[in-house]
């Protein structure tokens, strides 16, 4: 068995990410940015103002109530080239040009006008409610860098500074295998000594939720030709994910199907539970991932080994996983020689994180995820872990997001 941060060593110095290609922006949502964005423009690209009201040229001398010509009117959209003199005002709009010569501008709840004139009720000074040039980004400023998730907002930047294509990492292609001779699909009667395929499902969700295109192929037997005919029909994505057959026993094939299908190996079992029958084999620039085929299990360790490939390889900047103190709120009663994570529910508490464990932690309780935001990292040859004790813990990735 290897530890998890040397099986994650072994396989990300391996990793390069895939190619790049030129979307429009509507199409880079949830993508991962290929290229450094400059901004072309200043935003905003002249001094606005940022409420309806009137610019004038404010100063230390003004009167209260000071009234003032009003010599123009300045929609949003309007460029005005009328320079405002003393004793004169121009009527704006939220979002139009400061017209030359005013220096400020007064809210139009704060003035009385009739006609041709205005009243200002409440003088302001020089630069209020003027919103400057370039005062959220000068042109030449640094907008997102190679690596950043595209988020709606992200998108939104890139338009505001005139951007309608973009550079990003392709999608990742994935081959989901699910083995045993044991599964059916959902939809049908359950026939005597078989289960439902659940990890199909599970894995696929997430692998979507990824952003990653999944190619399914459920229900494979546990026979060596069925299984190597099932991976040559994913030989041509970035990642194959196997659950199933992962094991010691007679049926367990998945490690000796991936050295056939050519896979040079790089370990067999993780030095930790749930997950500890994990496997990685690499063919080329395609990585297998053979995983266990309890459910639980095998989510436990896409969270903890397949995710930070699969970043690596969607071009993501990189991050080491930020793990921070938890209370237990709960207590679990079982030792153990080897490193655990335990699902369970984050509650905020005085200030503080406390997590509440899942009531049962079986490597194959599919239902022990629901309703989980954290992986709970007990030590090695812990002992049993108590109520208030202090643990390390990471957030399950769909939460965080």
């Amino acid at each position: 068995m290897i530890e998890l941060e040397e099986a994650l060593e072994l396989i990300l110095t391996r990793i390069q990410p895939v190619e790049t290609e030129r979307v429009a922006i509507t199409e880079a949502y949830h993508r991962v940015l290929a290229q450094e964005m400059t901004s072309q423009i200043a935003m905003p690209p002249f001094a606005r103002s940022p409420l309806d009201g009137y610019a004038y040229l404010a100063t230390a001398t003004d009167p209260q109530p000071l009234q003032l010509d009003i010599v123009s009117e300045i929609p949003a959209g309007t460029w005005s080239d009328r320079k405002i003199a003393a004793g004169e005002a121009a009527k704006i709009s939220t979002g139009a040009p400061i017209p030359p010569g005013a220096n400020c501008v007064v809210r139009i709840e704060d003035t009385e006008s009739e006609l041709d004139k205005v009243t200002i009720l409440r003088t302001v000074s020089s630069g209020s409610n003027v919103v400057p040039r370039g005062e959220e980004i000068e042109a030449g400023d640094i907008l997102l860098r190679p690596g950043f998730y595209l988020t709606p907002p992200a998108i939104g930047l890139l338009a505001a500074a005139g951007y309608d294509h973009v550079n990003v990492y392709r999608r990742l292609r994935v081959g989901l295998l699910s083995t045993g001779t044991e599964l059916m699909d959902v939809g049908q009667p359950l026939r005597p000594a078989k289960i439902y395929n659940s990890n199909s499902y599970t894995l696929r969700g997430m692998l979507q939720a990824a952003g990653c295109e999944v190619s399914v192929i459920p229900n494979v037997p546990d026979q060596i030709e069925e299984t190597l005919e099932a991976l040559n029909r994913v030989a041509a994505t970035d990642v194959v994910i196997s659950t199933g057959g992962a094991s010691v026993g007679d049926h367990d094939l998945m490690r000796h199907a991936l050295a056939q299908f050519g896979c040079e190996m790089l370990f067999w079992k993780l030095d930790l539970k749930p997950g500890t029958p994990a496997s990685v084999g690499q063919k080329g620039k395609q990585f297998c991932f053979s995983l266990s085929g309890n459910p639980a299990a095998a989510m436990v360790t896409f969270e903890l080994l397949v995710r930070p490939a699969l970043r690596k390889l969607a071009g993501y900047s990189p991050v080491e996983t930020e793990k921070f103190p938890v209370k237990m709120a709960s207590v679990f009663r079982k030792k153990g020689r080897q490193r655990r994570f335990l699902r369970a529910q984050a509650v905020f508490k005085d200030g503080e994180i406390w997590a509440d464990l899942a009531p049962a932690q079986g490597s194959g309780i599919l239902r022990s995820m629901i309703g989980s935001h954290l992986l709970v990292e007990v030590p090695a040859n812990h002992g049993y872990v108590e109520l208030g004790e202090l643990l390390m813990a990471e957030w399950i990735a769909e939460w965080e997001n």
